[in-house]
């Protein structure tokens, strides 16, 4: 794209003031005090998005000094993303509002009718409305089931990536922080300027034995994996494992190579926190503080980490994914932090 022409300009200064919007309503001189942005231009801009359907008006401002102005924000209507979770048992299906709220959720089972039943499932959950569909997330892809499913254009992104966004984007201050995905699988990314996904924790060793599909022994994965668990269990399914109180001493006897694999991890990237998402964050209180305690008997003294489990809990996939597709098909996040880096020389994505 060619910025230098008026037209591509406009259209950038449109996400910018999109973006802004995302965090609360504003009136036109507030939005041109915040964005950078001259007044004369800025409410044109408004009367376009007005008139896009991506912007709309609502009270008067009544904390600013002399004329009010009219408050404007985010038109939750004026697109929906969908996110799809793709597990080993089940297959999971969520269309969000502009503002990446969910709207409606469904999972249908690991089946030869599922691909039929997210089909149906997007045609309900994308009819009525005449609403324009951004795009889509997808995580835990496999290529058993088709990629035409999903409305396009769509993002495949890892699990943990999603789980670590809707804490992001909850009204948590996150940094320097070690997500550990717990699920089905294990998965794990770090918050330091940026998130960055790190697949190869889960292969760490954690324990002297058991084969992992990677070739390696004692991963952690094949140590405290949900699916490790199942196999060593019998339980139903990962939420079961949470859930029934049954099997609260194999959650507990997998912690200790948890603390293994996170001592490890934890000095390798030099965080301050380590926060678990995914279905298993789900475990007691109780739980958490025998892992923390665990895992700061494995560390130096001077170093004392914190374990918690993520807001957002077993629904952190679908939210974040929803927040990924939003920040890629519409609010143009990526693009507008490329500019910044062009414009700013001295920021550091």
């Amino acid at each position: 794209m060619d910025f230098s022409k008026p037209d591509n300009a406009r259209v950038i200064n449109k996400l910018k003031v999109l973006s802004e919007l995302r965090s609360g309503e504003y009136s036109r001189a507030e939005l041109s005090r915040r964005v950078g942005i001259n007044k004369v231009s800025i409410g044109d801009m408004i009367q376009d998005l007005i008139k896009e359907g991506l912007v709309t008006e609502g009270k008067k401002d009544s904390t600013s000094s002399g004329r009010p102005g009219t408050l404007v924000s985010i038109n939750r209507n004026a697109c929906r993303a969908f996110a799809f979770d793709i597990r080993s048992r089940s297959v999971s299906v969520s269309a969000s509002d502009a503002m990446g709220k969910v709207l409606r959720f469904e999972r249908f089972p690991r089946n030869e009718e599922t691909e039929g039943l997210v089909k149906r499932a997007i045609e309900r959950m994308s009819a009525g409305e005449n609403i324009r569909i951004c795009g889509s997330a997808v995580t835990g892809y496999d290529s058993a089931i088709s990629d035409s499913l999903f409305p396009q254009p769509v993002a495949y992104i890892p699990r943990v990536i999603a789980e670590a966004s809707a804490e992001l984007a909850s009204s948590r201050t996150l940094e320097n922080c070690l997500f550990l995905s717990w699920s089905d699988s294990f998965d794990a990314a770090v918050i330091k300027e940026n998130l960055i996904h790190l697949p190869t924790l889960p292969h760490m060793k954690a324990q002297k034995d058991g084969q992992c599909e990677c070739g390696g022994r004692g991963c952690l994965e094949v140590a405290a994996s949900g699916k490790a668990l199942l196999e060593r269990t019998g339980a139903a399914s990962v939420r079961d494992l949470v859930r029934n109180t049954g099997y609260a001493s194999a959650i507990k006897e997998v912690l200790r190579p948890i603390a293994m694999a996170l001592s490890e991890a934890v000095q390798a990237t030099a965080v301050s926190s380590v926060i678990i998402t995914g279905e298993l964050s789900q475990i007691p209180d109780s739980a958490y503080a025998y892992l923390e305690g665990l895992l700061n008997s494995l560390l130096p003294p001077a170093r004392k980490m914190t374990v918690s489990r993520a807001l957002s809990g077993e629904k952190g996939t679908r939210e974040g994914a929803a927040v990924a597709a939003l920040n890629l098909f519409f609010y143009r996040t990526d693009l507008l932090k490329r500019l910044e880096t062009i414009e700013n020389p001295g920021y550091v994505l």
